[in-house]
């Protein structure tokens, strides 16, 4: 707060408890029936307000001012933080592309790269030995289609009603089957 709105708070505050006096003397009088006390109470009383009111509008006035002040002040600080980031970017874009470039340099010039290139290499790759080239060779099929060694068996088609799967009762003894997709039992 500053001071121009400290100055009408205050004095606002001051002039209405200073009101009370008048007041209190206004009571007194009327009390006792004195007229003329009355009026010349009442007059101060008044006057202590309209005092009270002006500093009211003076603080109000001061802390518009005060507000306009820190809303400009903050609008102020946010652009120069703004303007911090975007050179901060700036800097840190033009050192990535810096790096970059360093780095490209050295990749075409080869000067980094032959050790790592090596460990890459031992890492990556796979060797296959000559007996498992030759079980390779074997075993692979032949372009006219399978091998004989890959046949696929035979597998029950969808439809086929009667199944190798048999079912046994706790008592041990083979249970009949119904046939697959025919029947289907819920049991609740």
């Amino acid at each position: 707060m500053k001071a121009g709105t400290m100055e009408g708070l205050i004095g606002a505050g001051i002039n209405m408890k200073l009101a009370d006096t008048p007041m209190r003397v206004y009571k007194e009088a009327r009390r006792k029936g004195d007229l003329g006390t009355m009026e010349r109470a009442m007059g101060y009383a008044s006057e202590l307000k309209d005092t009270a009111y002006e500093y009211k509008e003076h603080a109000e006035e001061e802390l518009r001012k005060e507000m306009k002040e820190t809303r400009e002040e903050q609008q102020r600080e946010r652009e120069e933080a703004i303007e911090e980031r975007r050179e901060e970017q700036r800097k840190a874009q033009k050192e990535t592309t810096e790096k970059l470039t360093a780095q490209a340099a050295q990749m075409r010039d080869g000067n980094d790269l032959s050790a790592d290139t090596d460990k890459i290499s031992q890492a990556d790759s796979l060797v296959i030995s000559p007996e498992g080239q030759k079980l390779l060779q074997e075993n692979r099929p032949d372009s006219g289609g399978t091998s004989p060694d890959m046949e696929a068996p035979d597998l029950p088609a969808p439809t086929d009603t009667k199944s190798d799967i048999k079912f046994y009762s706790s008592a041990g003894t083979a249970v009949e089957t119904a046939p697959a997709g025919m029947n289907v039992s819920v049991n609740a």
